[in-house]
């Protein structure tokens, strides 16, 4: 039997068949690669000469030597200063961070209860020292108020009385000198009319009186003798020397009791200066440093303060509103003063070792928040104790602030000196470029052209890299724009 074996039918794609089809698609793949980069590289060409034309001349690198032309010049802005010998200080950067001035951030606060009647300031506000914060009531001000006016009062009563205790005392005195060269009694009534001589004046001339009346009858007693009894004449002399034991008695008891009332009235005096002192401590102590009461003396104005600002400087808050009851010793506002601020360091135990034996007067404080910007602050003071739980020792010192850049709360690097100054040959630290294990500068040969020399560096600081060997004094080195002159020198020297 015979069988018919036929072809398989023949793939096509497209009405091509399937092996002419593949050929072609890989030629037509390889010519537009070819073109695309034909068309790359043409481009890239015509940058290039761009750029060329727009740079101008090719960098010149022989031995070392970097010359640029005008238009390289121009873009990289290069500075140069003179290499110089100056005193240098090794320096240690520590963490720190911008605080307020205690001294110049308050808390508002009143050692009495009340309430406050109005706020006259809002947060952010700028205030000037004795500018009205907020009106207050307070009962417990009014009530030491109201005691300090009667123990016044008291005290002027006292002081009217001691006036006139002495003046008795003063005239009894005087009036008992006189008494002893027994003048008329009339006469002496006259000349001490207009004295103050209280209750003693009726004691003192009764007795006065009556001693003059003995003396006198005594007197006529020894005259007429002759004519009366021995008995008489010696009852007349008797009630003459009681009447001068008597006389004798009051004046003692007089100026005893005149003393007596004048001491006595001395020492409440005393006493009252010493209530209206003690009321004045306790209305200062309500009052507080920060409030002061209303003046006037109406009854609806003794519990009226005036809370006044201690300081210049802003309401940083304020922690009540109007009509709002407070307590003693309750903040109502936050004021400060950032003209000057603190910056708190972190002297570690191995910074410590080095700190110790120097007299830190000045640090060098930083803030990564302001690029660049650096500020001198005076240290105020250096802990003697290390704190348990950072083993560092704070490091407080006061910078200025008057631009306000730096605020409370910036976190900070201090540079912190360590050991005593010496005088080297320094460089500014931006001129210090290193490749590899090579440190190096660039020194100004001449306009637009710029040497490598190859230095040792000694001590470096945040401003100043301290040279051992390499340079001289007076080279010009590249401080500004020195790593323009590395990558020229690294681009040129990878060139064929």
């Amino acid at each position: 039997m015979k069988t018919n074996l036929s072809s398989p039918p023949a793939i096509t794609i497209g009405g091509v068949p399937a092996r002419v089809f593949w050929p072609l698609l890989a030629l037509a793949a390889v010519v537009i690669v070819i073109l695309a980069g034909s068309f790359f590289w043409r481009a890239r060409g015509d940058h290039v000469e761009t750029a060329k034309q727009t740079a101008g001349p090719h960098t010149d690198v022989v031995d070392g030597v970097v010359r640029l032309s005008e238009a390289k010049l121009k873009v990289a802005g290069l500075h140069a200063s003179e290499v110089e010998r100056r005193e240098i200080q090794d320096a240690r950067r520590v963490p720190g961070k911008i605080i307020y001035n205690a001294s110049r951030r308050l808390e508002i606060k009143v050692p009495a209860g009340g309430v406050v009647t109005r706020v006259l300031v809002l947060p952010g506000q700028a205030v000037k020292r004795g500018d009205q914060l907020a009106l207050l009531d307070s009962v417990e001000v009014g009530t030491a108020r109201d005691e300090l006016v009667k123990a016044e009062a008291d005290l002027q009563i006292v002081a009217r009385e001691t006036d006139w205790f002495t003046d008795i005392a003063a005239n009894t005195d005087e009036l008992l000198e006189v008494l002893d060269k027994s003048p008329d009694v009339q006469k002496v009534e006259g000349d001490f009319n207009d004295k103050v001589l209280g209750d003693h004046r009726e004691k003192i001339f009764a007795a006065y009186s009556k001693l003059r009346l003995a003396t006198r009858a005594a007197q006529r007693a020894v005259t007429a003798q002759t004519a009366l009894s021995d008995l008489y004449v010696q009852e007349r002399a008797s009630a003459r020397e009681i009447a001068d034991a008597n006389f004798r008695t009051v004046c003692e008891q007089s100026k005893f009791d005149a003393k007596q009332q004048l001491a006595r009235s001395r020492a409440e005096l005393e006493h009252a200066k010493h209530v209206v002192a003690v009321g004045r401590q306790k209305l200062k102590l309500l009052l507080g440093p920060f409030a002061e009461i209303v003046s006037g003396h109406d009854d609806n104005m003794l519990c009226e303060l005036i809370l006044r600002s201690p300081i210049d400087g802003k309401v940083e808050d304020r922690f009540v509103s109007d009509g709002v009851q407070f307590v003693a010793s309750q903040a109502l506002f936050a004021l400060a003063n950032t003209d000057t601020l603190w910056v708190s360091a972190q002297i570690y135990e191995r910074e410590w070792a080095a700190l110790a034996g120097g007299d830190v007067q000045e640090v060098k404080v930083q803030s990564p928040a302001l690029p660049g910007y650096e500020v001198t602050a005076k240290v105020q003071f250096l802990s003697v104790g290390m704190s348990s739980e950072t083993r560092a020792v704070p490091l407080v010192a006061e910078l200025p602030n008057a631009e306000n850049r730096l605020k409370p709360g910036m976190f900070a690097w201090v540079d912190v000196p360590l050991g005593p100054k010496h005088e080297a040959l320094v460089v500014p630290a931006g001129a210090i470029m290193r490749h590899e294990e090579e440190t190096f500068v660039f020194v100004e040969v001449q306009h637009g052209e710029y040497r490598k020399v190859v230095v040792t560096p000694g001590l470096a600081t945040s401003d100043y890299v301290e040279i051992l060997s390499g340079l001289d004094v007076g080279a010009k080195v590249v401080d500004h724009g020195a790593f323009f002159l590395k990558s020229e020198l690294l681009l040129e020297g990878e060139e064929p």
